[in-house]
């Protein structure tokens, strides 16, 4: 029988992610699976124990942590936590249970409940301390699916602009774009093509995986998520997607320009994320060679971020046992690297 080994679990909104150390503390899996939480916590419990049977890990100690009790299927994201936390705890047993709730530690699952605030949307807490624990000083940047985290360190101890995602957004370290979700109308107003700008339409025809499959940065094997119009990934379609922004078809211009269009999108995603970045220095100026520690599905972002900022970069799997997938999920994989060296 497999030895128990330390399991992270990272339960969003849109997906679960899952991390396994065995009982020596080296990692060896890291998943994600689809876990559509706004449709009902039915989803969650489905995914629980499709991770479970992949990972045989059942025996293990779990770490927590989550964001998905922003999801409107919750009223209030107190009452999402302890929904969160209810389900887990039917699945998993309790005692195996340990909640991530940063600076006050490992909580049991009742006192995460009682101490809601201490655990809600951590993530990001977990992945940038176990990072400050591999690096001297830098700045933590953890871009994903939806949004973009932005940590800076120095002495191996954070320094965090804000805990809540409310200060956080206020402070430039959290911000809502990502490399998959995030709705194109969200970038920018309006877009050239074949030579003159266009108002763009105030729908969700297409979303920013669509620019970086074009671009050569992302492909259909690393999305999860439906696309705006629920048809595949391929360029093609990624095209027409791209198209109905500008109430246009994909055969109105040529691949050429519909590239163009899509270098648009990213210079406006890429300077959202640059704009922010200048702003948490100016809050925290570290050394100028303080290297920016890329982590998340979009972390290519973040390498392109480091040349114009001129920053050297340090990819997360290089502190994670050199797995990319601990990089692209990496709350999961820092939770179950963490709970080995503190929980065993």
């Amino acid at each position: 029988m497999k030895q128990p080994g330390f399991c992270g679990w990272d339960i969003g909104g849109a997906h679960l992610k899952v991390a396994r150390c065995d009982s020596q503390g080296r990692l060896e899996q890291v998943i994600q699976l689809p876990c559509a939480l706004w449709r009902g916590i039915d989803e969650l419990q489905q995914s629980l124990r499709e991770a479970i049977n992949k990972l045989d890990c059942a025996r293990d100690t779990h770490a927590i942590t989550m964001t998905g009790e922003l999801v409107d299927a919750f009223a209030h994201r107190r009452e999402g936590v302890s929904a969160i936390i209810d389900c887990v705890s039917q699945i998993l047993a309790s005692q195996r249970c340990h909640i991530y709730a940063g600076k006050q530690g490992w909580l049991e699952p009742e006192q995460a409940k009682t101490n809601w605030q201490a655990v809600a949307s951590m993530n990001w807490l977990a992945s940038a301390a176990f990072t400050a624990s591999q690096a001297t000083h830098g700045f933590f940047i953890d871009i994903g699916s939806t949004t973009c985290d932005i940590v800076p360190f120095s002495s191996h101890q954070l320094s965090p602009l804000g805990l809540t995602d409310h200060e956080r957004q206020l402070s430039g370290s959290l911000v809502y774009t990502g490399a998959i979700r995030t709705p194109l109308i969200s970038l920018a107003t309006e877009a050239p093509l074949n030579g003159k700008k266009l108002s763009l339409a105030a729908e969700w025809f297409a979303s920013s995986a669509d620019i970086w499959i074009l671009l050569g940065k992302l492909n259909a094997d690393m999305i999860q998520d439906s696309s705006a119009d629920g048809m595949p990934w391929t360029s093609d379609h990624c095209r027409q997607r791209l198209a109905r922004m500008l109430a246009a078809d994909a055969d109105d211009a040529s691949h050429q320009q519909w590239q163009l269009v899509a270098q648009w999108f990213a210079e406006k995603q890429l300077q959202r994320i640059s704009e922010a970045c200048l702003q948490v220095m100016t809050a925290c100026p570290l050394a100028d060679d303080s290297p920016l520690v890329g982590a998340g599905v979009g972390r290519f972002i973040t390498e392109m971020l480091a040349i114009r900022l001129n920053r050297p970069y340090i990819d997360f799997a290089s502190l994670c046992q050199s797995q990319p997938a601990a990089a692209d999920h990496a709350p999961a994989a820092a939770l179950a690297l963490l709970a080995a060296q503190q929980l065993s």
